[in-house]
C-alpha cells in the first residue's frame, strides 16, 4: 500500500458559523457541502480541503489518498493482519463513497481512500485563496515509533530530521506532507496551506492584517524544506501555516531534491539537520516559544 497525497483534514470546533466565516473570509476556502452536521470547505486544487464538525476545538482526523488502482479491500486486510484496528466506512462526505479508517500512531486518526476529482469550480472572490492543503504537524510522545508507522505501513519517505526530535515526511513529491515533533501531550501543532508564490505570501500578510490576524512568526525561510512562511492564529487558537516554493524530490531515484539558488547543500539530499536557525528560518527570526508547547 502506498500513500500518494493528503486529502482533508476535520476539525471540531465550538463556534462552527465563527469557523466558517474564518475560512471563507479570511483564508478564501470556500463551503462546497453540508451533511450530517458538517461543512466541507475546499481550495481551488482540492475536492475537500477542510471538515469542520461541531465539537472541543481540535483536529479529529487526517485523510491520505491511495491510487485509483489500490483496493480498499486490500488495504484494509494489510492494516489488520499488521495488528492495527481499522474498519470500512461506505460513506463519510459528499464525493467519497468509500474508505477504510485506521488508528494510527499517538492517536492519530487517518482514513484511507481514493482521490475524489475536485469540487465545485465556482470562483472563490474574497481571502487568501490558496492553492490546497500541504500538509500537517502533530505533536507526538515518540516521533521515531510514529515515524516508523508511516514509513512501514503507509509507504512514506523520510526527507529530513531536525535532531532526534522533528520528522518530515513525504508521500509524493512535497518535502514532507506530515511532520511528527517530539511535544509534552499529544495534539496538532499546525496545519499548512500552499500559496502560488511570493507575491501571494505577500498579499496574504495584507490581508490577514486588514482583518485583524497578526503573524505569529515570518516571513521567512525554513532551513528544512526551504519553503517561505507565514503562521497565525486561526480563531481556534490552532496554528495555520501558508507557504510556498518547498522543496521538491522530483525524482526518488536520484535522491536529491529539485535544486534551488538558495540551497546550501548541492545536491540537497535528505539528512540530519543540527537544531539552530539554519534549520528553523535561514532569514533570522528564531522559532518563537509558542511552537515549542
Amino acid at each position: 500500500m502506498k500513500v500518494t497525497s493528503i486529502g482533508h483534514v476535520v476539525f471540531d470546533t465550538p463556534d462552527i458559523e465563527r469557523s466558517i466565516e474564518y475560512y471563507e473570509n479570511v483564508m478564501g476556502i470556500k463551503v462546497v457541502d453540508r451533511a450530517d452536521g458538517a461543512v466541507f470547505l475546499a481550495c481551488p486544487q482540492d475536492r475537500h480541503s477542510v471538515i469542520l464538525r461541531r465539537g472541543e476545538a481540535a483536529c479529529k482526523a487526517l485523510s491520505l489518498n491511495v491510487s485509483d488502482e489500490t483496493d480498499l479491500g486490500d488495504v484494509l486486510k494489510e492494516l489488520t493482519a499488521k495488528g492495527l484496528r481499522a474498519g470500512r466506512k461506505s460513506y463519510s462526505a459528499p464525493g467519497t463513497a468509500d474508505l477504510v479508517l485506521v488508528d494510527g500512531p499517538e492517536d492519530i486518526q487517518i482514513e484511507i481512500t481514493h482521490a475524489a476529482a475536485r469540487g465545485s469550480d465556482a470562483a472563490q472572490t474574497g481571502g487568501i485563496i490558496p492553492n490546497r492543503l500541504g500538509h500537517i504537524a502533530f505533536n507526538v510522545l515518540d516521533p521515531q515509533l510514529a515515524t516508523k508507522f508511516f514509513v512501514d505501513v503507509l509507504d512514506f519517505k523520510v526527507s529530513d530530521w531536525m535532531g532526534d526530535f522533528f520528522a518530515f515526511l513525504r508521500c509524493g513529491t512535497d518535502h514532507h506532507t506530515i511532520n511528527l515533533l517530539r511535544g509534552q501531550r499529544r495534539k496538532m501543532h499546525h496545519v499548512a496551506f500552499e500559496t502560488r508564490g511570493w507575491d501571494h505570501i505577500k498579499e496574504a500578510c495584507d490581508i490577514l492584517s486588514d482583518l485583524g490576524y497578526p503573524l505569529i512568526w515570518g516571513p521567512g525561510r525554513h532551513g528544512i524544506g526551504h519553503n517561505i512562511f507565514i503562521y497565525h492564529l486561526t480563531p481556534d487558537g490552532q496554528i495555520m501555516e501558508l507557504y510556498a516554493e518547498l522543496d521538491q524530490m522530483m525524482n526518488e531515484e536520484l535522491g536529491y531534491f529539485e535544486p534551488r539558488p538558495w540551497h546550501k547543500d548541492k545536491p540537497q539530499r535528505p539528512k540530519t539537520w543540527e537544531p539552530g536557525i539554519a534549520a528553523s528560518n535561514q532569514w533570522g527570526i528564531p522559532t518563537p516559544d509558542r511552537f515549542r508547547d
